[in-house]
């Protein structure tokens, strides 16, 4: 099952627990309370990333229209919303796409637009002020992943800020039994399905693809389009025994000069 597939599985049939993997946001344990904090969770890291952008690049930064890349159910571009004129939230499954609009709906949100994602960003138009992506480059192939961040930077207007994360490297704590285990659950479903069955998962539960990007090619998409001022926070999650160790690369589209030559 590609990538694609994975995550409209995860959309249909478990759209919270797809973008936190919590037992708690699991559809069989979802409650009021884990729902509220869940977006709670969203409302935090938004406010932290925008303090971040002000005390870091811009301190008169107001986003008007915003790109949540990979928004999953809008547990981050229903904050968005509520902080500037208009947000779309783009994501690959059309089941996160039909739970973003209804959770939108719930909250009273109505400048916030959801639309179906393709590697092109096709349905998109226009351009932005602030694009934010968080937990999602790491589960796209690389290459296909530097693709959409060229095609993204290029809908960046000039002097927009954007917030986008990217695994880099990990490291696995477990034993190498264990670590051959993990490859094979990644090369051969089988096996991966036979581990839901004996952890009483479903047996066609996919695996989340994660996937470690050479930051030195990241740098270079957003020096060529001209993003100049850059800063970083790091991130750190954890899966199977290994930890995966991240970056926040939070940026302005402005070209310094001499940055070409200096």
């Amino acid at each position: 099952m590609d990538s694609d597939q994975a995550w409209e599985y995860y959309g249909r049939t478990e759209p919270y627990f797809g973008v936190l993997t919590s037992p708690e946001f699991r559809s069989s344990e979802l409650n009021d309370e884990a729902k509220a904090r869940f977006f709670e969770s969203g409302e935090r890291y938004v406010e932290l990333v925008l303090q971040h952008v002000r005390e870091t690049l811009d301190p008169s930064f107001r986003a008007t229209r915003a790109l949540d890349f990979g928004c999953g159910v809008g547990r981050l571009s229903l904050p968005i919303a509520r902080l500037c004129e208009s947000v779309v939230g783009v994501d690959v499954s059309d089941s996160m796409v039909e739970c973003a609009r209804s959770n939108a709906a719930a909250f009273g949100i109505t400048n916030a637009t959801f639309v179906k994602g393709d590697d092109q960003l096709s349905a998109l138009s226009g351009t932005f002020d602030f694009l934010n992506s968080l937990i999602v480059f790491q589960h796209i192939p690389p290459a296909r992943g530097e693709a959409i961040l060229q095609k993204m930077l290029s809908l960046l207007r000039e002097g927009g800020i954007g917030a986008l994360q990217f695994t880099y490297t990990f490291e696995s704590s477990t034993p190498l039994v264990r670590q051959l285990m993990v490859r094979a659950y990644a090369k051969l479903p089988f096996v991966w399905n036979a581990r839901n069955v004996l952890k009483g998962r479903p047996f066609g539960e996919p695996m989340m693809q994660m996937n470690e990007y050479d930051l030195n090619r990241v740098f270079r998409i957003l020096h060529e389009a001209g993003c100049h001022l850059i800063n970083t926070r790091y991130t750190e999650t954890g899966s199977f025994g290994h930890r995966f160790y991240g970056v926040i690369i939070v940026f302005q589209k402005e070209r310094v000069a001499g940055a070409e030559h200096a």
